[in-house]
């Protein structure tokens, strides 16, 4: 007659299974980062509807060839911040599929940026709000209910609504004039500027230019975020010494061994016709700077796509491109500063 194990017998046998099992801190640390993240965020994307209320009292009494300044000094350290904050958020989602390949797949830089992407979305969302309020003073979120006349020793009461009339779609939203510019640096490629209001008038942008005011600032949003997390990824690899997973290697087929090895392509072969000609922009850089301008805004290529036609690393190639904007910029501020002076000289 067998024997019925003790109880003592029984918990050794339960902790040692215990302990040989594997750990799942996958998911604990999966939900860990999600935490840290959104508290964060939803700091930025607050503070932000006061910088944009802001902007908005220094355009409602700036001259109207100053008002852009005012909008992008606010915006710019908010758009800033966000990409600082979803960069390092993508960090940790990026070591954490270095550490856990079986759970994430064999590429953990693409697993990261589906894992980041509501969040990226909820950011282009948020932009498109905060051009609204900083440019009208309320949007769906931040709505006016009246007025009061500040008298010094005095108080004051306002009723509060208990109903508000439903705010236009956001899509109905027209931008003013002067918000609208037409370069890289605002995600605005070559444009026929014929029928577009004139920048010092108080005239409404039509439906088709503000699409494409706000398609460039998301553009540009996401060119920065880009940058950084491609200077993330880079920095965890090197940090990780990491070395490139086993690849299974497929015999293959006489046919294929006829034909030979897939070609690399250079410069700027095989991509066909560009989607955007810029060429007028391109006059005083460099052939490389021209060719990886090219690339990226002619022809959209991602950074590592660049620099592989360039036969050159993604550090070099993103210095060709800073190198690149810098020179548009410093001909787009002397191409002002020539018809300032031709204005002017009219005017007298």
């Amino acid at each position: 007659m067998p024997c019925q194990p003790s109880i003592v017998s029984i918990e050794l046998r339960e902790m040692k299974d215990r302990r040989d099992a594997p750990r799942d801190n996958f998911t604990p640390a999966l939900e860990a980062i999600r935490g840290l993240l959104l508290p964060e965020l939803n700091q930025i994307l607050s503070a932000g509807w006061m910088d944009a209320q802001s902007a908005h009292t220094e355009i409602e009494h700036a001259l109207i060839n100053h008002r852009t300044g005012h909008f992008y000094r606010h915006f710019l350290p908010l758009q800033k911040n966000l990409v600082s904050l979803l960069a390092g958020c993508y960090r940790r989602l990026f070591k954490l599929g270095l550490a856990h390949p079986r759970q994430v797949g064999c590429d953990p830089h693409e697993w990261a940026c589906v894992q980041l992407q509501p969040f990226v979305g909820l950011s282009l969302e948020w932009i498109h709000d905060w051009y609204i309020l900083a440019c009208d003073g309320e949007n769906q979120y931040v709505r006016h209910i009246g007025r009061i006349e500040f008298v010094p020793g005095t108080t004051a009461s306002l009723p509060l609504p208990t109903t508000l009339s439903p705010f236009p779609p956001a899509k109905s939203w027209r931008a003013p004039a002067w918000l609208f510019e037409v370069g890289p640096p605002v995600g605005i490629m070559l444009l026929n500027t014929e029928n577009v209001p004139a920048r010092d008038s108080e005239e409404k942008l039509g439906a088709a230019h503000t699409r494409l005011l706000l398609k460039g600032a998301r553009r540009v949003f996401l060119w920065g975020l880009e940058a950084a997390i491609e200077t993330v990824r880079n920095e965890e690899i090197a940090a990780a010494g990491a070395i490139p997973q086993p690849t299974i290697t497929v015999q293959p087929a006489e046919s294929d061994k006829r034909k030979g090895s897939k070609r690399e392509f250079k410069g700027t072969e095989g991509l066909g016709q560009k989607k955007a000609d810029l060429s007028q922009y391109m006059l005083d850089m460099t052939d490389k700077q021209r060719l990886a301008f090219s690339l990226k805004y002619e022809h959209e290529l991602r950074l590592a796509e660049i620099a592989s036609r360039m036969g050159i690393d993604r550090t070099t190639a993103r210095e060709h491109l800073d190198a690149a904007n810098k020179r548009l910029e410093q001909n787009r501020a002397f191409e002002k500063r020539r018809a300032n002076r031709s204005k002017s000289n009219r005017e007298e």
